[in-house]
């Protein structure tokens, strides 16, 4: 999709980014002022600044329609631009509105092409075998591609993460191993995607308890049949990132560090 060179939509998005009360425009705004990302997440209080570059990512294809090519980054800015229009469509024009529409539009239909879909799942293919030599006990995360590309609940903006069926377990030695261990084990109508390893320093099966009783108490555990396993949550990567940041886990993998941008 190409850029648009239209003036009055351009101010317009800017000026609700200027305004606006999301991370989305603080980082812009940090941006703006000529903070470079490591100072944005220094002055927002954020430890990493991979949210910065994912933000500033979105910013740029809400303002001029440069629109992602990598998977991942697709579905997070297509989340992106759905909560920007949803909570500034009352200030748009009607011009505006349409503008950013059609740039949703497009990154569903980049989605949904067989292209994406193919490379996305080659790609996580790649990432999976790129940890094959990790020897770490730990806690994995994963879930079915159809799962991942379909959340049960959608996320909504920034504010409402997607939540989808996840399993969380655990393993006191070789957490890759455990993984491809269930992938043969279990019988499921497609091979899991990895999404997360987190790495363990002191007892793994009483921290992968405390992830579960922490799912359990915000509602995420899942509602399903007795054949559905007692590991299965209707949860969000965001949720399970934040437990592992309070118990201090470092993130081995991350399923969206597994595309190139272009």
């Amino acid at each position: 999709m190409s850029t648009t060179n239209d003036t009055m939509v351009i101010s317009e998005i800017r000026k609700a980014l200027e305004s606006e009360d999301s991370r989305l425009g603080e980082v812009w705004r940090g941006d703006e002022r000529g903070l470079s990302h490591a100072e944005i997440a220094e002055e927002l209080g954020v430890e990493t600044s991979n949210f910065v570059w994912n933000n500033l990512r979105f910013a740029r294809a809400i303002e001029t329609g440069d629109l992602p090519t990598a998977p991942s980054v697709i579905r997070s800015c297509l989340s992106a631009v759905r909560g920007f229009l949803k909570r500034n469509r009352p200030s748009f024009s009607p011009r505006t509105i349409e503008v950013l529409a059609a740039r949703i539009r497009e990154l569903e239909a980049r989605l949904d092409s067989s292209e994406t879909v193919e490379l996305e799942d080659r790609t996580v293919r790649e990432r999976e075998q790129d940890v094959e030599a990790l020897d770490v006990p730990g806690i994995y995360v994963y879930t079915l591609p159809h799962y991942y590309r379909n959340p049960l609940q959608p996320a909504d903006g920034e504010f409402n993460a997607g939540k989808t069926l996840m399993k969380v377990g655990m393993s006191e030695n070789d957490v890759i191993k455990r993984f491809r261990t269930q992938q043969r084990d279990t019988v499921l109508p497609e091979d899991p995607w990895l999404l997360r390893i987190y790495k363990c320093s002191a007892d793994t099966r009483e921290t992968e308890k405390s992830f579960h009783d922490f799912l359990r108490a915000a509602d995420h555990r899942q509602q399903g049949g007795r054949s559905v396993g007692t590991e299965w949550f209707l949860t969000s990567l965001r949720f399970l990132d934040q437990i592992a940041r309070d118990k201090g886990l470092e993130v081995l993998f991350r399923i969206e560090d597994g595309a190139s941008e272009g």
